[in-house]
């Protein structure tokens, strides 16, 4: 899962936008994206059909992206040519706002969108950058992705007991005593580097790779439902603050005092 360069965490995000006109190559997921998806907006099904039926410098399987996958494009750090309306996204591409995923919301006939504008950061109390919208209704906009090889099919995770390895990710995350599993960020950050060689608390990108679509309660158990946890990442523009994620993909922004889940990665 890549990182906002500039953070020293691994896999800081790499882009390739001059091998092939019109598209740029992730370089850490290995992914192709449009450089310049639009400002048009549709509803879902018009904007899977739109990526379905796209060809593209002699590229024709195209499609909507699933939503973790959208997640690997946010930018923590945000280009910030309007500090006020920040774009959470690399100027390598020509792109702002909210677009759809395939991504699904527990709901009847809502889609899951991801907002590269953060929903509400600086201007409320709220901030989120997963939003559910009405699936039928011209709400986001259609980034289409494409990829050579196909998805994994071995088991994802593998555990010891103590830890829990992500075979896709190559991250490993580790459990903390029930005492400190929910803590103030500070002190979360400590129980982090406390368990020693380099466990830290994760990114939101990284904490959001476990949690969508769904947390696996097998490798990791007693998860609350309604539980989010802290990431490292800091919001910019609300000091003191930092993205938090809940199982299914829900985000916001919590302030350092409250007191979130503890889940640590190296």
């Amino acid at each position: 899962m890549p990182n906002s360069p500039g953070l020293g965490l691994p896999n800081p995000q790499s882009y390739d936008a001059t091998s092939t006109p019109g598209v740029v190559h992730d370089r850490v997921t290995g992914l192709d994206w449009l450089q310049a998806p639009g400002i048009e907006l549709y509803p879902r099904a018009s904007a899977i059909e739109l990526c379905n039926g796209l060809s593209v410098a002699g590229l024709e399987d195209w499609r909507v992206p699933a939503f973790i996958e959208l997640v690997s494009l946010f930018d923590v750090l945000p280009n910030e040519a309007d500090p006020q309306n920040a774009i959470y996204l690399s100027s390598t591409f020509d792109a702002e706002g909210r677009f759809w995923s395939t991504s699904a919301v527990n709901k009847s006939g809502l889609g899951r969108l991801l907002d590269f504008t953060a929903d509400g950061c600086g201007h409320t109390a709220s901030c989120s950058m997963g939003v559910a919208g009405k699936a039928d209704e011209a709400l986001g906009g259609a980034w289409c992705v494409r990829n050579s090889q196909p998805p994994a099919t071995s088991a994802r995770y593998e555990s010891n007991g103590t830890s829990v390895t992500d075979q896709r990710t190559g991250l490993i995350w580790f459990s903390v005593p029930a005492a400190v599993q929910t803590s103030a960020y500070e002190d979360a950050v400590s129980t982090c580097q406390g368990l020693g060689d380099g466990v830290r608390l994760p990114s939101i990108t990284e904490l959001l790779s476990i949690l969508v679509p769904n947390l696996d309660s097998k490798a990791f158990p007693n998860w609350p439902t309604d539980a989010f946890a802290w990431s490292s990442s800091p919001i910019p523009i609300r000091a003191g603050a930092y993205w938090t994620a809940a199982i299914g993909g829900a985000t916001r922004a919590d302030d350092a005092g409250n007191h979130d889940r503890v889940q640590c990665v190296r």
